[in-house]
């Protein structure tokens, strides 16, 4: 089997494992998977309006209200009005989220850091390149698959 047939092997492997994490997150958090993935896309760097959330996470905008009803109730999500644009909302993590996912995934983001440190720019460079690409068809892929 040549390299590329590898790598394709060993992404499958790893999106399986990705899956198997996020459940075991979402459980330690008392989420279902959908909450999760919006918990996650609140990790932007600047907060999401509702719309934008539902966009991002692929719902409709009931859905998402709906998502983030439930992730108020535990906790994890605030709605605030923009300073700027009283009439804008947006959805930010409260700190009990930021502590939570922080020592969920802290460790997986120091790991990975770690390892990434083995390479030269140019490697890393390729890598980038790379995980750009493979998100870049997903989205072109899930889009042809939703039409």
């Amino acid at each position: 089997m040549g390299l590329a047939e590898q790598l394709g092997e060993a992404m499958q492997a790893y999106q399986r494992a990705v899956d198997v994490l996020d459940q075991r997150a979402a459980d330690l958090l008392g989420l279902n998977r959908t909450d999760m993935r919006c918990l996650e896309l609140l990790f932007a760097p600047e907060p999401p309006s509702p719309g934008e959330l539902a966009v991002a996470a692929g719902m409709t905008t009931g859905g998402v209200t709906t998502a983030i009803d439930r992730l108020e109730r535990a906790g994890y999500a605030t709605r605030e009005r923009d300073t700027a644009d009283r009439r804008r909302v947006t959805v930010r993590p409260t700190e009990a989220a930021n502590r939570k996912i922080g020592a969920i995934y802290g460790p997986i983001v120091t790991d990975g850091q770690a390892f990434l440190r083995r390479y030269d720019d140019e490697t890393l460079a390729h890598i980038l390149e790379f995980v750009r690409h493979a998100t870049q068809s997903c989205h072109e892929h899930a889009e042809r698959l939703g039409r």
